[in-house]
């Protein structure tokens, strides 16, 4: 397989990840737990708590999220006091986004009741297809750390694309 052909396989087999990764925390749509996951409040949450503050635009780019969309979700956050906004201590002109005390208790109590969905969800798998899974799971993992961090392993072979 050409290195173009394997990308190619790759990008797709990526656009499958989202929903079939939605398909974990699939259950009751009126269920509480599910909402933050749904409206992105989780994603957000979880990478304040991770980076600490940082720019609104930097986050909606992160999370490819329009910045109007931002904007909307990011004040129905403040409502809420699960964030706060803050001037950049280095440039006055730049507001970043930091999680509240309260937004922490929030992520918390949002990311017990989704492993309990996913638990849920994941029961109905033999015991080979969770250890699959997890394995799976884990390597993406790993592979998408270094895409974030850089990999300081030198490439065998240089993927190019035209």
């Amino acid at each position: 397989m050409t290195n173009r052909a394997r990308l190619d396989q790759i990008s797709e087999g990526a656009l499958l990840l989202f929903p079939l990764l939605k398909r974990l925390v699939q259950g009751d749509p009126d269920d509480p737990a599910r909402v933050p996951f749904r409206n992105h409040s989780y994603h957000v949450l979880k990478m304040l708590e991770r980076r600490g503050p940082l720019p609104m635009s930097v986050v909606g780019k992160q999370l490819a999220i329009a910045k109007q969309n931002m904007t909307t979700l990011i004040d129905k956050l403040m409502r809420e006091g699960l964030v706060e906004r803050r001037q950049d201590a280095a440039d006055r002109r730049v507001v970043q986004i930091a999680i509240t005390p309260r937004g922490g208790r929030f992520l918390t109590a949002s990311r017990t009741a989704l492993q309990r969905i996913i638990r849920k969800n994941l029961s109905e798998l033999c015991e080979e297809d969770v250890r699959s899974l997890d394995a799976a799971l884990q390597m993406i993992r790993a592979v998408v750390t270094k895409l974030e961090h850089g990999d300081s392993t030198p490439r065998r072979e240089r993927v190019t694309t035209p």
